[in-house]
């Protein structure tokens, strides 16, 4: 459990482009339409990036890792995880890589709530030609969440390995720095059944707190088993559900919340939303970065993390100025990187 925390100076890096093409959930491992487009295959461009991250002063990156399913795992016949595809590693180390050699640290965000929308793709093979073919998902692959073979093999096929991986004991232990934290999945809200206000429409076999609460726990345990001093941490939607990750029964070592105009807490202090735990504003609109910044910092924040680098949706990119003024306020809370960028 950590008790104290300095402030985080990250920002989101939840998939890379190259400007025409967005690698959501195709940044690591092959993927179900039959090819292979992750990080190693596109090394220079996803290293130029990190150098960016790195001189807008940035010290953590939050990268989705598995999103909908669509890469990275190996599935058996019922859709169960069997483990990791053979590319998934070349692109995870190259990604880790690229990061720490910028002094940028990794947030593992490794599902994202659209693993339980419905028509998300998939590859079947058919039984007699062992021909593959495509299928559009009607419940997701909410099946790997609600079934105890499920869970099982997602935890044990999928998660330890990944983390033991770069642990101490692990194989890829000189990359294990690279990594800040893992997350079990971006934004539960909207696939929980109780939380029936979050609740996404496209969520045809909604997830019981009690099952994912169970996942959560059982990654915190994993991680702090096999990588000691990397925490655990969850991105939450909406601020009217964050008592529910501040249980010591998740293991969960810092909180994140993340704030829009339909849950926003800017003008809220750290210690008026009332956990135990610190709190990290995990996700805000980009171009308010100058505002939330320096609030979150005021306020007893462990961090204020703008949506996104990468740009590709409404929220648009991180502009660099509001970004060069607070480092000149703060030197001692960003990338050195940037100082030594501003320098030449």
């Amino acid at each position: 459990m950590v008790h104290a925390l300095d402030f985080i100076h990250g920002c989101n890096y939840p998939w890379s482009t190259d400007g025409d093409t967005v690698y959501y959930g195709l940044d690591f491992g092959a993927n179900v339409w039959g090819s292979h487009l992750g990080v190693s295959t596109r090394l220079p461009a996803v290293r130029a990036d990190f150098e960016q991250i790195a001189a807008l002063g940035f010290t953590v990156a939050r990268w989705f890792v598995f999103c909908d399913g669509r890469s990275g795992i190996d599935y058996d016949e019922r859709g169960i995880p069997a483990g990791l595809d053979p590319h998934f590693f070349i692109d995870l180390d190259a990604g880790l890589d690229a990061a720490l050699r910028c002094g940028v640290r990794l947030d593992l965000v490794l599902l994202d709530f659209h693993w339980m929308f419905r028509g998300i793709t998939h590859r079947l093979a058919d039984p007699a030609s062992g021909v593959l073919y495509e299928v559009q998902l009607p419940e997701g692959r909410a099946e790997v969440l609600l079934s105890a073979p499920g869970r099982e093999a997602l935890l044990e096929a999928i998660c330890r390995p990944l983390v033991r991986r770069y642990g101490p004991a692990g194989a890829r232990a000189d990359l294990g720095e690279a990594i800040f934290a893992y997350e079990f999945m971006n934004e539960p809200d909207f696939v929980v059944e109780e939380w029936e206000r979050d609740l996404s429409p496209r969520v045809p076999r909604p997830l019981p707190f009690e099952l994912l609460a169970d996942l959560v726990a059982r990654l915190s345990a994993i991680v702090h088993t096999h990588h000691p001093g990397v925490l655990t941490t969850i991105g939450c939607a909406r601020p009217h559900n964050l008592w529910a990750w501040d249980d010591d029964a998740l293991g969960l070592d810092v909180l994140q919340v993340h704030s829009y105009p339909s849950g926003s807490v800017l003008d809220v202090p750290a210690d008026a939303l009332g956990m135990r735990r610190r709190v990290i504003i995990g996700e805000y609109p980009a171009e308010s970065a100058e505002q939330y910044l320096e609030f979150a910092l005021a306020s007893g924040y462990a961090g204020a993390w703008p949506w996104s680098f990468s740009g590709t949706d409404t929220q648009g990119r991180i502009p660099a100025e509001p970004l060069r003024l607070f480092a000149e306020r703060h030197p001692e809370l960003i990338n050195p990187r940037a100082l030594i960028h501003r320098r030449d």
